[in-house]
């Protein structure tokens, strides 16, 4: 009874070593956590980046334009922000005025 169960210790332990061994090993990529802070600065990145190159489509896209063009888009920048003025008025403000 002894010998079986020295046995089945020994074998044990044989085949649940590398298991153990396999979960100690840190890799080179696992070393460096992403931080919350290390995503609201690539969130930053991108936003900005983004911004960066919507302005310059923006820009290609006036440049392209002829002056009647520019002068129309000009008219109807200024009629747009005119109307839209603050913005839209609260729901009470516009059901009881």
């Amino acid at each position: 009874m002894k010998k079986i169960l020295v046995i089945f210790t020994l074998l044990g332990c044989v085949f649940l070593s590398p298991i153990v061994s396999a979960q100690k090993n840190n890799s080179p990529e696992q070393e460096h956590t992403i931080t919350p802070q290390d995503g609201r600065n690539k969130e930053k990145e991108n936003r900005r980046k983004k911004e960066e190159e919507y302005q310059i489509k923006k820009q290609h896209h006036e440049k392209i334009q002829d002056k009647a063009t520019l002068k129309r888009m000009k008219e109807s920048r200024k009629r747009a922000e005119k109307n839209a003025g603050s913005g839209r008025k609260p729901w009470y403000k516009r059901l009881f005025s």
